[in-house]
């Protein structure tokens, strides 16, 4: 891969996680520390890249909860809304559109459980919502807990409903660029009864190193456009809601 090529891609990523180390580069990419290197060093040579001990961050890590919600990740949001019910058991895992969800909910009689900072401060002003938060490592960048402790203490709760974000999605299923992020979204999904994951289509066709899950393991699929014929062929037994706005869907 050209180092062109392999700059882009790290933009993406620090885009999704605000930070990359070497050895993930040198993984990701099959390359030697040096060349990992020389990439980092051309990385900081835009404005909005750092180069740090471990490897490059974005300059603004808080940009990533800065940015504005989309008519389609609202769409995407009021419709997981709608399947929710009264004395639900919930987890909910860190993306945008999940504090969307959170938001939009409002004071229910449910249950959630949530390594997401930003979606235990919106739940923490209802009343009625019973809220549990893992602890674990602080990821800065997307404000949630991650790494060995916060999938650990996910292994003590059963939930219903699993409310998960997509970074990635293939044929072949779930990708994280965070070996951590990617290490609690698998220990979500076996404490629940029903996967649901809630992402925009540009996600997919898209993948990253560390898997999550297979598709086999997700129960509903909500997004804001149908996906491609080689996708469809693959989500067979997988419930496919397309958001319409204020709730409405079509399933697929």
């Amino acid at each position: 891969m050209l180092q062109a090529d392999r700059l882009a891609e790290v933009k993406r990523i620090l885009q999704l996680q605000g930070e990359m180390s070497l050895e993930e580069m040198m993984k990701l990419f099959g390359v030697s520390r040096d060349t990992a290197r020389r990439d980092a060093v051309k990385l900081s040579e835009d404005g909005d890249v750092l180069r740090v001990k471990r490897g490059v961050a974005l300059r603004s890590p808080r940009s990533y909860r800065d940015r504005p919600a989309t008519p389609a990740k609202e769409a995407i949001a009021k419709t997981a809304c709608a399947l929710i019910q009264d004395y639900d058991t919930l987890i909910f895992d860190t993306s945008t559109t999940i504090e969307l969800v959170a938001r939009l909910m409002g004071n229910r009689p449910v249950s959630v459980i949530t390594n997401s900072i930003d979606v235990m401060n919106v739940l923490s002003e209802y009343r009625d919502v019973e809220l549990y938060v893992t602890g674990g490592k602080l990821h800065a960048y997307h404000r949630n807990f991650v790494g060995p402790g916060a999938a650990e203490e996910m292994q003590k709760y059963s939930a219903n409903k699993l409310f998960i974000g997509a970074c990635a999605i293939t044929t072949k299923g779930l990708t994280s660029p965070d070996e951590q992020e990617a290490h609690v979204k698998k220990s979500m999904i076996q404490a629940a009864q029903q996967v649901i994951v809630v992402t925009e289509h540009t996600k997919f066709e898209k993948a990253f190193l560390h898997n999550v899950c297979s598709l086999k393991e997700i129960d509903i699929i909500i997004t804001d456009k149908v996906p491609s014929e080689e996708i469809l062929e693959h989500l067979q037994g997988i419930q496919l809601l397309i958001a319409k706005g204020e709730g409405d869907y079509e399933e697929y």
